[in-house]
């Protein structure tokens, strides 16, 4: 009988597309994944999310994989839910968003993202979760969720205010003006910039460093830093307020 970590091994030697817009591949210890939408900003879809979802909890139970690093190919890392998604809302446990959610809040190996271009929304408050995120300085982020009428998510109305600090953490909430990737260095957010054309490298560089460390340890610091019960919590509430948010809009819609 073949298991989970050696088919996941055996088929990750090479670039494989998991689904529609995800890509995944095991390289010395580093389980990449690479978000493959450029043409929407890699704004990501239902499907997007589930692959999302099933490459992280691939990772986690492939020994092989000591580490997971995350970024968007083509000019963006990522745009957020793709708002035509939207009709796919209400959501609950077993669904994509929450799913995917929840297998970022699950994960106990290093995690490193890549940040450039834009990013927006599920792009950013993602960044909660990482242990490493690189981004290039002009790279353009932003959470508009009170624009758009919802919820943060992810977790992200607890860990952005431990991140960067209550006062900055309402500004970006209550007020959804963008931000930089310099900025976001300064207050915390991001750990490391680079230019866009050593920002792949720097990555690779990280995630192989991180790789090296004793696996064992790294997942018990990772959860005596961020207590998983709390987050899973915090991400269930914020599922039912945009549940909440998307059924009252719908209402006010007309109808025939």
């Amino acid at each position: 009988m073949t298991n989970a970590s050696q088919t996941t091994d055996r088929h990750s030697r090479s670039a494989v597309r998991a689904a529609e817009g995800i890509l995944s591949t095991l390289d010395d210890g580093a389980w990449r994944i690479q978000i493959h939408r450029a043409s929407k900003r890699n704004a990501l879809t239902m499907t997007m999310f589930s692959a999302l979802a099933e490459s992280l909890g691939l990772a986690q139970s492939n020994d092989a994989v000591r580490a997971i690093t995350l970024s968007g190919l083509g000019p963006n890392f990522c745009a957020g839910h793709d708002l035509s998604a939207f009709d796919s809302w209400p959501q609950g446990a077993g669904d994509p968003v929450p799913r995917f959610l929840h297998a970022l809040a699950d994960v106990r190996k290093p995690l490193l993202i890549g940040v450039h271009g834009s990013a927006a929304g599920i792009g950013v408050t993602m960044l909660l979760h990482a242990d490493w995120v690189v981004a290039t300085p002009d790279a353009v982020m932003k959470l508009p969720f009170v624009d758009l009428g919802i919820a943060p998510e992810a977790g992200s109305s607890l860990l952005l205010a431990r991140a960067i600090g209550a006062h900055r953490a309402r500004r970006l909430l209550l007020g959804g003006e963008a931000f930089t990737g310099q900025q976001a260095c300064e207050w915390g957010l991001v750990s490391e910039l680079a230019p866009a054309y050593e920002l792949a490298t720097c990555l690779q560089h990280r995630a192989r460093a991180l790789a090296a460390k004793d696996p064992k340890t790294c997942r018990r610091i990772k959860s005596l830093l961020v207590p998983a019960d709390e987050v899973h919590a915090r991400i269930d509430e914020e599922i039912e307020l945009i549940n909440t948010s998307v059924a009252e809009r719908r209402a006010l819609q007309p109808t025939g």
